[in-house]
């Protein structure tokens, strides 16, 4: 399994507009192939935004690739394989 991470560094006000762009992008992530959903994580004080998706193979993380880059908001992307995984218990 593998794991895309793209930060955004911005403000308040620009963290709603990328959080607008992420959820109109979210339906078409969803139905690529290999996807096993994400997080998008918000730090509203500093301004930053992390989203995470998580791939089956590293191959079709890279498919992906194109849809991302069609967003209108750009950050840094770095890309992981999972060593780790443990469910969350309830």
């Amino acid at each position: 399994m593998f794991a895309r991470i793209e930060a955004f560094e911005t403000t308040s006000e620009g963290l709603d507009e990328i959080l607008g762009a992420l959820q109109r992008s979210v339906g078409i992530v969803r139905t690529l192939p290999g996807n096993m959903g994400g997080y998008v994580l918000v730090n509203r004080e500093s301004g930053q935004l992390l989203n995470v998706t998580f791939w089956q193979t590293d191959e079709e993380r890279e498919a992906a690739e194109s849809e991302f880059a069609a967003s209108p908001n750009q950050g840094t992307v770095t890309q992981y394989a999972i060593a780790m995984q443990e469910a969350l218990s309830s």
